[in-house]
């Protein structure tokens, strides 16, 4: 009698280890599977996160309608903020150059070449890496001119970028006719004016680097000689081209 009662308990045992293992393997089956239809499912959309962005933009236009609509000393300081960061000009080159100080990786919207520094360049004198935009005279100071310096060269000379930089603007300027703004990554600008014609390769927001060609100086009357307009902008002002980058 005893020895059935230990029969029966031991074959009841070994169905329930049977039926433990059973369970594990379909668990760890169905699992498995359910994992790998989660990779091929791919990173579910999160239309929470959406509709909230798309909220916060409406609030967004909705707050800047308003302000413009207010005529408070509180809201005539935002308005001229906003009206500022609008015709602010983005600093493509000094962004790009953050962004690989802190992330070691080039910008995506903009082209993978690498803003470099000049090898001679030294920190005790940043301007050193400056080029002549092209060979001549001085015939116009900055201190007539105002903004910038006008030069007189040979009548088919070409006029090179001073530094690389990326294209910010191609087209025509008052007072200035054809005209290429370089943007560099220390935030300045630099401007050639007075171009007869400009380089097809020119494009806006290319990269350039320094001393490539831009466009062709326009011939003066006498028929021997070229000129064309030269400055540098820091920030909101320009400085005197002649102090920082030595012509004849």
């Amino acid at each position: 009698m005893r020895n059935s009662a230990d029969d029966i308990r031991r074959r009841y045992a070994d169905r329930l280890a049977q039926g433990e293992n059973e369970t594990f393997r379909t668990s760890l089956y169905t699992g498995s599977t359910a994992s790998m239809e989660e990779k091929k499912k791919g990173p579910r959309f999160n239309g929470s996160f959406f509709l909230f962005q798309i909220m916060m933009s409406v609030c967004l236009f909705l707050g800047a309608g308003i302000l413009f609509k207010n005529d408070s000393e509180l809201s005539a300081k935002g308005q001229s903020l906003i009206k500022k960061m609008y015709h602010s000009e983005f600093q493509f080159a000094a962004a790009k150059k953050w962004y690989e100080n802190q992330f070691g990786k080039p910008l995506a919207l903009l082209p993978e070449k690498q803003i470099e520094p000049a090898k001679n360049a030294t920190s005790a004198n940043k301007n050193e890496d400056y080029a002549q935009p092209a060979s001549g005279r001085v015939y116009e100071s900055f201190e007539t001119n105002g903004k910038g310096i006008m030069m007189e060269t040979g009548k088919t000379s070409n006029v090179d970028t001073v530094k690389e930089g990326y294209v910010i603007f191609i087209g025509k300027k008052k007072d200035l006719g054809n005209t290429v703004v370089i943007q560099h990554n220390n935030g300045e600008e630099s401007w050639y004016g007075e171009l007869d014609s400009i380089d097809p390769d020119v494009k806006l927001y290319s990269y350039m680097e320094s001393k490539k060609p831009l466009g062709k100086v326009t011939p003066n009357k006498d028929g021997k000689t070229g000129k064309f307009y030269f400055a540098l902008k820091k920030g909101d002002t320009f400085v005197d081209p002649s102090k920082v980058i030595p012509f004849e």
